[in-house]
């Protein structure tokens, strides 16, 4: 029986896990530099090109040339700079310290882990054709950075292949988001865990910068650069200084080389291609016929450079039909035991949750219609209606509670506080729930888009039940899967003045017959109304 490999769960135990991890570098590309170093002709600058040809050796090459300015407090400009600053016998050592990697056209993971590395290649060719045009005086900076910016995905595909599978398959079979299938599956996003693996590794600042969560436009600003890109009037002044002013940033060139590169190998026709298309040809002040060509030959040009069997996707799908399944990634059987006794098995929470039944069972089940006690629901709804100026959100978020549970009779119900500084949700307040349920102890990062970012993003009142399931299913974290019913389900934003501020939850337990109308429609009023007298509360205070 294979022996299986525990698998590290969240953000620090993948940081420990891939902080030791070595990636081997081409070994026709060792031979090459080999060559060249041993020839009497050779200088510093003959070996860039050679060294630029394998990314994995651009990594090595960087960490190495990092170590040594770190010293002098100095900052590395480009991959020509990290070779200078190491000389001969430094680039010399650092080729012989590495493990050659001969590729198996038969293994998935092999030819997966290069289709990582070939993404980062045409990431990094994009942004120097972008920057070139413009005249940027940072195009070599970024053109390193955006080169680095994927290499946790090679991690990835090569230590953790059987998570990568699983993250494929969410997100091709299940049609998850892809930071929300990561964070189902490793616990965190992988560009989260690039940013700290990055920064233990001392790789270049523009790389951390442009990998850092902290650095990434708010669903807001997205919005906005669409706008902008589609050329609205409506978006002047502060907005579109605030847009431009984001679009000169050094580590947003980087970030959309590999936006695109990362999007564009499941297909140049996926309406997330497009969207970026608008956003790259409003950046480059260029049509979008201009803008696709010039994607598409410099595409081209890096699937020409850098040229292995099986990574050739993007540019191939500009010349042939794109399968309907592009870049699948999913590992033979036989291929995926042999992975079992040399990489980290997938741990799920648990497995995703069967479509809800109307009429589960065989025998018919009277559904509820009726309040629980109505003189509470409605004594809380005037309470609603009615707040005293001194009345605290946090009585009224309870009347909301005790309406829905004692009044309305929704048999369990939980209130998740927004915390704005931390984008994060968390149960404040809950009834019903028997103690240790996970639901009681809830916690989401709002980050990572789900249900909850998007509710938390504009007003919502959800409904999951068998109509809702296939739209609202995707969209569910994991880890919230676990705390749910086999049934139906009610949930809704509240929102003050200044935005959300928490979230009401409710259901009829775990095995109750589904929630019917009557109850769906209550919900949603007492939700209603505590939103107005929150928004009351807000306008009222000094």
């Amino acid at each position: 029986m294979p022996r299986q490999i525990l698998s590290p769960v969240g953000l620090n135990q993948w940081l420990e896990f891939f902080q030791d991890k070595t990636l081997p570098v081409r070994a026709s590309t060792q031979a090459r530099l080999h060559k060249a170093l041993e020839h009497p002709s050779s200088n510093l600058l003959t070996l860039a090109p050679i060294v630029r040809t394998d990314p994995v050796l651009c990594l090595h090459i960087t960490r190495a040339a990092q170590a040594l300015l770190k010293e002098k407090d100095a900052k590395l400009a480009s991959l020509e700079h990290a070779i200078q600053t190491l000389g001969f016998d430094r680039v010399r050592e650092v080729l012989d310290a590495q493990q050659p990697f001969r590729l198996n056209p038969g293994s998935t993971q092999h030819t997966q882990f290069m289709r990582a590395v070939a993404d980062s290649h045409h990431a990094s060719t994009q942004v120097t054709d972008w920057l070139s045009q413009k005249q940027s005086g940072f195009t070599e900076e970024a053109r390193l950075a955006s080169l680095l910016y994927g290499f946790i995905h090679w991690l990835a595909w090569l230590y953790a292949p059987l998570h990568k599978e699983a993250y494929q398959r969410k997100v091709l079979e299940e049609g998850v988001d892809v930071a929300l299938a990561e964070h189902d599956i490793f616990g965190c996003t992988l560009q989260e865990l690039g940013f700290r693996l990055a920064q233990r590794w001392n790789l270049p600042s523009l790389t951390i910068e442009a990998l850092s969560h902290d650095t990434s436009p708010s669903s807001d600003l997205l919005n906005k650069l669409h706008l902008k890109a589609m050329g609205d009037p409506r978006l002047t002044g502060d907005p579109l200084r605030e847009i431009n002013h984001f679009l000169q940033q050094p580590f947003f060139a980087v970030k959309l080389s590999n936006w695109l590169a990362l999007t564009v190998t499941r297909g140049w026709n996926t309406p997330k291609a497009h969207r970026l298309l608008e956003v790259i040809s409003d950046y480059l002040r260029l049509d979008s016929h201009t803008a696709l060509a010039r994607l598409h030959s410099q595409c081209a040009e890096s699937a020409r450079q850098y040229h292995l069997p099986g990574v050739l996707s993007p540019a191939a799908e500009m010349l042939f039909i794109p399968s309907r399944q592009p870049t699948p990634g999913l590992l033979r059987e036989a291929e995926r035991q042999q992975l079992h006794d040399t990489a980290p098995a997938v741990c799920l929470s648990q497995a995703p949750p069967a479509r809800p039944q109307t009429t589960p069972g065989s025998a018919p089940i009277e559904l509820l219609n009726d309040f629980k006690d109505k003189g509470q629901f409605e004594r809380c709804v005037e309470q609603l209606r009615q707040p005293a100026s001194s009345t605290k959100p946090a009585l009224l978020l309870q009347l909301l509670l005790k309406g829905l549970h004692e009044g309305l009779g929704l048999n369990r119900v939980c209130i998740l506080q927004r915390n704005p500084g931390k984008h994060q949700l968390k149960t404040l307040l809950s009834t019903g729930f028997d103690s240790g349920h996970l639901m009681t102890r809830y916690e989401n990062n709002l980050e990572i888009p789900s249900l909850f970012k998007r509710m938390c993003d504009k007003p919502t009142c959800v409904w999951y039940n068998s109509r809702t399931y296939e739209r609202l299913q995707p969209l569910l974290p994991a880890d919230f899967e676990a705390c749910l019913p086999t049934h139906d389900w009610l949930m809704m934003s509240l929102f003050d003045q200044h935005g959300a501020i928490a979230l009401v939850y409710a259901d009829m337990g775990e095995q109750s017959p589904p929630i019917t109308e009557f109850y769906s429609e209550r919900f949603r009023f007492l939700g209603a109304s505590t939103a107005q007298a929150l928004k009351h509360l807000t306008q009222v205070s000094p």
